[in-house]
């Protein structure tokens, strides 16, 4: 139609498009503010000519569509980067917690109360006999024990705190992957029409963000618009417009495991495929970082305990008893069993072991075995009873356990049984319980300060050897092989905690900036920009005065034609 009906259609059609133009122009305006809005552009084309007798002619303009102006693979760098950024954020601020545990800038950390329980031997050594000193002497190992135990109740804290969260975490989860679920329904129900679910997809790319910063997530769009999102090992949390969940249990520590749940909800543990976000961060944190302390706390205690007993035992008290240890806590073990038994290491003290079988007669560990997956030991004894010293040869003997002494971990009592056998194993000495002999908090004459005793009592009131020998300990090494003392191994502790909450914030640090140079990477290309929605409004703007001139002018040639009839 090129006459003056097609002028004016023109016209028309034009007028229409670019109040389009304002019309989207605007709404970026309104939305420059929005977080996660993607500033969206009007697509115009030519519309369909007509053929004249002077060839083809055009028929005006045409809308084809509204799209984001978006880059999908920042939007998925983003994901990834945030997933880092997640993990570690939670390593930095929980291992900070722990900084805090092993503070010593205050002046009365455990390494000074550890200076002052080693001075009050020395003072005793000046004056075995001295009761002040030996008053003094139980108040700062009482003090030193209290910080021994305090330490380990406040990392346990932590752990306790940390499982808070991750049993926590699935309930934001599971929102996320619902509203994920949602707008999948509505993103594939709009775009079947033939429209374009912009603000929608906007939304949805906030989700998977926030989802991102909480566990490590891989995503990928379909061709109907909807995005499947999976977690571990390739779990699907979401599939087109339906969400799974996940969940929590507990392992066999007591702790929690993260689990995805089936449509049949059936529980599968994904624990070791999760590789970031904060959850990532939280259960490296509690299973490896803080357990490394604790035990580590333990293997300090347990060794200074050991040591200063053992000197303790072989000297003698102002009454003349001999063979009392200093420290107590240390672990028994009594039952009855005559079949395997089996021994699965855990956090917690060291003790002694007996196993008494019913069938009578003498035997000892006849078999070790570990399992290099999960590093359980087992002891396989047959009728009989076994000393200490037999199974402690039997794991000494077994290359994967080289290390191992005859002990028994833990600080509660624990049972172990098959069938109707069972063994009893009582809390061991460790950090948690470490104290002083009750008996000689009661009497402090029982401190053996002298290194011998002669046949008449108090004749020699003044024999300071064992006093000498247990304050010289501070110095010996004795720990990491023979390699550290008592105040180097503490002070590699704490030096270890330090580069382990300076790493975590320096890898937090670098991940925020890369995930704030994405952010403006994609905000450079997707943001509104004010500035140029203006020069696109003035643009329009002309463009729709223009349409409406052309408008009035086939309106006045319209006219025209009239008033010559």
């Amino acid at each position: 139609m090129t006459d003056i009906y097609g002028v004016l259609s023109i016209g028309s059609k034009a007028l229409l498009t670019q109040q389009k133009g304002i019309y989207v122009t605007g709404n970026n305006i309104a939305n420059v503010n929005t977080p996660g809005y993607t500033r969206q552009r009007l697509n115009m084309s030519s519309d369909v000519p007509v053929n004249t007798s002077v060839g083809p002619l055009g028929t005006g303009v045409t809308a084809t569509g509204v799209e984001r102006v978006y880059q999908r693979f920042l939007g998925v760098q983003i994901n990834n980067e945030t997933q880092t950024r997640g993990n570690w954020e939670a390593q930095k601020d929980m291992l900070g917690r722990v900084e805090m545990i092993f503070d010593e800038s205050g002046g009365y950390g455990l390494n000074q109360v550890m200076s002052e329980f080693w001075n009050a031997w020395q003072d005793l050594s000046n004056n075995p006999s001295g009761p002040v000193e030996r008053s003094v002497l139980i108040a700062k190992s009482q003090i030193m024990a209290d910080s021994f135990s305090k330490n380990y109740q406040d990392l346990q804290t932590v752990r306790q705190d940390i499982d808070t969260m991750i049993e926590g975490s699935p309930a934001e989860i599971n929102l996320l992957a619902e509203n994920i679920a949602r707008l999948n329904q509505k993103i594939i129900q709009m775009e079947a029409g033939g429209n374009t679910a912009n603000d929608y997809r906007d939304q949805r790319d906030v989700q998977l963000i926030e989802l991102s910063d909480w566990i490590d997530i891989d995503s990928f769009e379909n061709s109907a618009g909807g995005v499947t999102v999976s977690v571990g090992s390739g779990q699907p949390l979401v599939e087109g417009t339906d969400a799974y969940r996940l969940s929590t249990r507990i392992n066999a520590s007591g702790n929690q495991n993260m689990t995805w749940v089936d449509a049949d909800n059936n529980a599968v543990d994904i624990t070791s495929s999760i590789n970031g976000g904060k959850v990532k961060g939280w259960l490296d944190v509690r299973d490896l970082d803080i357990r490394n302390y604790m035990n580590r706390l333990d293997t300090l205690a347990q060794n200074l305990m050991a040591e200063v007993n053992t000197l303790h035992a072989s000297g003698y008290g102002l009454d003349g008893s001999n063979g009392n240890d200093y420290f107590t806590g240390a672990a028994s073990a009594s039952g009855v069993m005559d079949s395997l038994l089996t021994i699965t290491a855990e956090e917690g003290g060291a003790g002694n072991l007996s196993v008494t079988v019913v069938a009578g007669g003498t035997a000892g560990a006849e078999t070790v075995t570990t399992d290099p997956i999960t590093g359980d030991i087992q002891i396989a004894i047959e009728d009989g009873v076994s000393t200490r010293t037999q199974i402690a040869a039997a794991l000494q003997g077994h290359s994967a356990v080289a290390s191992v002494v005859a002990t028994i971990p833990g600080n509660t009592p624990w049972t172990l049984g098959a069938g109707s056998d069972s063994v009893t194993l009582n809390g061991g000495a460790s950090a948690l319980n470490m104290q002083v002999n009750p008996a000689i908090v009661l009497d402090e004459r029982l401190i053996a300060a002298a290194g011998s005793f002669d046949s008449v009592p108090g004749d020699k009131p003044g024999d300071n050897g064992n006093s000498i020998a247990i304050a010289n300990l501070k110095s010996a090494r004795i720990l990491n092989s023979n390699t550290a003392s008592f105040d180097a191994y503490y002070e590699s502790i704490i030096g270890d905690v330090g580069y382990e909450v300076q790493q975590a914030g320096a890898y937090y640090g670098h991940q925020s900036e890369m995930v704030h140079q994405l952010e403006n990477y994609r905000e450079s290309i997707s943001g509104v920009s004010v500035d140029e929605e203006m020069v696109n409004l003035v643009k329009y703007q002309n463009a729709y005065q223009a349409a409406a001139k052309l408008i009035t002018t086939a309106d006045e040639m319209m006219q025209s034609v009239l008033n010559m009839i």
